[in-house]
């Protein structure tokens, strides 16, 4: 009779403890903090060392399957740009166009307008004023590729507008937006679509990495003494394809440990380009460029 109610006894203690544990391991928060805790997310970056014209395109890519386009380039990298993302597994939760000039958005515009077997969820880009852009439109804008972006994003529910002050989290990722277009934008530059880049920090728990866009030195000088430390990151997207002058103060404040320039052959020719990528290596820094080896790192 003892042996009998100390069976029961410790039968029961067991399932108490069992129950007990298998409630705390499926609870929402453990199963939450499981899920992204151990995602990565490979950023890399795309460009033909032996074109005569530069252009922007990095995809970043989770363990979970997951997948965000930044820009994309011309619009004769399409297919390029198309067989990429299909090597990723066809489905773009995430596509951010930093700015809607053609080195930048050419590609998408084209994939959207007809995506054939890629999924595009969620598009991402800054709202520009059109009447401010004409007024201050540069030769090299190419303000039909504008047009042409507008009238898609407004034709559609995909789009999502952000700007300076701007924060979301997707998949354990945290975005910050530290610069888009502004009403006040011409107090700093007169170049409204340059100066209209998404400026945005792609975080996980340890690593972290800028973007940029093609903001102009004037615009970088802001931002520093607008939002200091926010800005400092492992990884750093270059201002305008390395280019413009001014950039040393930029570089050093960020502090990466690695820099993506993009900018083919031509362009690392360029006095302006050719001294900032000695200043990013004088200042401790690695380079990753058209004509690097390695071309991606690691966000988690």
């Amino acid at each position: 009779m003892d042996y009998q109610k100390h069976l029961t006894y410790f039968t029961g203690l067991a399932i108490g403890l069992l129950t007990l544990l298998l409630a705390l391991f499926l609870s929402p928060a453990v199963l939450c903090s499981a899920g992204t805790a151990s995602v990565t997310w490979r950023v890399t970056q795309y460009g033909d060392d032996h074109a005569g014209k530069q252009s922007m395109f990095y995809t970043i890519k989770g363990s979970n399957g997951k997948l965000i386009v930044v820009d994309g380039g011309w619009t004769d990298q399409e297919a390029f740009v198309r067989k990429t993302i299909q090597s990723l597994g066809s489905k773009v939760d995430l596509w951010i166009i930093t700015h809607p000039h053609p080195d930048h958005a050419g590609a998408f515009i084209k994939i959207f307008s007809s995506p054939g077997d890629i999924q595009i969820r969620k598009v991402i880009a800054p709202k520009i004023n059109d009447s401010r852009y004409r007024k201050f439109k540069h030769s090299w804008d190419e303000y039909p590729v504008f047009q042409q972006f507008m009238k898609l994003m407004c034709g559609t529910s995909k789009i999502h507008w952000k700007g300076a002050g701007d924060s979301f989290r997707f998949s354990g990722l945290k975005f910050q937006f530290f610069n888009g277009y502004s009403n006040t934008l011409t107090n700093t530059t007169k170049d409204i679509c340059n100066g209209s880049s998404l400026v945005f920090k792609v975080s996980g728990r340890k690593t972290s990495m800028l973007f940029t866009g093609d903001i102009l030195t004037k615009v970088g000088r802001r931002l520093i003494s607008t939002y200091k430390k926010q800005l400092k990151s492992t990884f750093l997207q270059a201002p305008h394809h390395g280019n413009n002058t001014g950039r040393y103060s930029f570089y050093k404040y960020i502090g990466a440990d690695i820099t993506f320039v993009d900018a083919p052959a031509f362009l690392r020719t360029y006095p302006a380009v050719a001294r900032n990528l000695q200043n990013i290596k004088a200042l401790g820094g690695q380079v990753y460029t058209y004509n690097s080896s390695r071309r991606s790192v690691i966000i988690h």
